[in-house]
């Protein structure tokens, strides 16, 4: 039973239950910070710089104050004997009986590159002379404060040649770096440097690690500029850079064509740092990709809108159509005159004591056209009458070939046959 009994134990001990795994990630949790505090309990932590720029702070920095009788000591390795290490102490924070420590290699016995700071301040920057730099602070039993943040990265000239001519260097998919000249030490004056970055295809991609560069109006003294093509043109300039780190300008971008042009240039008095810029290629397939899914994105949203656009350009083309229309309708019945009901035509009953026979024909031949009156008897609806009973219509004399005359209102009233307008004697019939 006893046996029975340690083996139930041994499994409920291993089975996951919340409460163990709670447990596991404290014990994991415990033994990390152990591990990242231990720079405080008597070894020195040991970090690797990079190209890039990283982040270290004394412990308790984050909450505000760090703890009594410590002895911390961090050891920065550039990774290589041709590397420096470059230190930046963004901000720190030290009680006066407290202080850090800078030497120029792996132990307290090398060089001191700064003995005892203290108070409060930033923009402290410390460079290596090899391939080492280490940091210590110490505190003791009275005060405290918060304690200290740094940045560090490794560095060398990689300026190549050129300072002395255009450099052109082609840029692959493996990350490659670009300095100002003397790097990571004051760049000359009187510099003059231009170097083309290229891509064998796609684009360029760069970022400007590290900025401190003589600060000027409108860059006047010492500047950095960055053109996206392979020649100087205002309208092609990204990057325009002339200020001191921490301030200084810091950039990713990538190119619209398959090079990039640098210009760097100085003058002959202070010089400082300079700049570490980031480069490599980009693949047209990666670019292409995502400019395709942006592309349909916009696309869409461009149909919607065009759609949409057009669908009420075309309803309001048409109420307007519709308007003219009826404007139009409106404006011709209001212009358009009255028309009097007009009694139809009666067929003449006699003629001068002529009855028209079928088909038209008066006795003797005559034939009854177009409003015409037999003989001397015919008249025009627009003419005025002769005295002699003539007339004449459209422009034309009567038969008898005599031209017509316009005659005055008394002679048309003295005609005894016909009356003015057209309108016949009671004798003669209506037309």
């Amino acid at each position: 039973m006893a046996g029975i009994f340690k083996i139930k134990r041994l499994q409920m001990s291993v089975t996951p239950t919340v409460p163990n795994i709670v447990c596991l990630i404290c014990v994991l949790t415990l033994k990390f910070i152990s591990s990242v505090s231990s720079q405080c309990s008597g070894s020195a932590l040991t970090l690797t710089a990079t190209d890039d720029l990283t982040t270290v702070t004394s412990d308790g920095y984050s909450s505000g104050s760090y703890a009594n009788d410590l002895s911390c000591s961090w050891l920065i390795d550039s990774g290589s004997s041709s590397e420096t290490v470059i230190i930046f102490i963004t901000h720190y924070d030290i009680d006066a009986s407290d202080t850090i420590d800078i030497y120029d290699g792996f132990s307290t016995s090398n060089s001191s590159l700064k003995s005892g700071l203290t108070g409060t301040g930033n923009d402290k920057e410390f460079l290596t002379t090899g391939q080492y730099a280490l940091v210590v602070l110490t505190t003791d039993s009275s005060g405290q404060a918060q304690g200290f943040s740094l940045q560090y990265l490794k560095a060398a000239d990689l300026s190549g040649t050129g300072c002395t001519a255009e450099q052109t260097i082609t840029a692959t998919s493996t990350e490659q770096y670009l300095t100002s000249p003397a790097f990571p030490s004051s760049y000359t004056g009187n510099s003059n440097c231009r170097w083309l970055i290229e891509a064998t295809e796609g684009t360029v991609y760069f970022e400007l690690l590290l900025s401190d560069i003589e600060s000027s109006p409108n860059c006047g003294f010492d500047y950095l500029k960055i053109y996206d093509s392979s020649y100087v043109c205002e309208h092609t300039l990204t990057v325009d850079a002339c200020t001191r780190y921490p301030d200084g300008t810091t950039a990713t971008y990538t190119s619209n064509g398959t090079s990039v042009l640098l210009l760097f240039v100085s003058d002959a008095t202070v010089g400082f740092k300079g700049f570490k810029l980031k480069f490599s290629a980009v693949s047209s397939t990666t670019t292409v990709s995502t400019q395709t899914a942006a592309s349909e994105e916009t696309g869409f949203a461009l149909g919607m809108g065009v759609g949409v656009a057009t669908g009420v350009v075309s309803t309001l083309l048409v109420i307007g159509i519709i308007q003219i229309i009826k404007s139009r309708l409106q404006a011709s019945k209001l212009g358009s005159p009255r028309v009097r009901n007009v009694l139809p035509l009666q067929t003449p009953t006699s003629f001068g004591g002529k009855t028209p026979t079928q088909n038209g024909h008066l006795p003797n031949g005559h034939f009854l056209k177009n409003g015409d009156i037999p003989g001397n008897q015919r008249f025009s609806v627009t003419s005025s009458i002769s005295s002699s009973g003539n007339s004449s219509r459209n422009g034309r004399t009567p038969s008898t070939g005599h031209s017509s005359p316009v005659h005055s209102d008394t002679q048309n009233r003295n005609n005894n046959n016909y009356k003015r307008n057209g309108v016949l004697p009671t004798n003669i019939g209506h037309v």
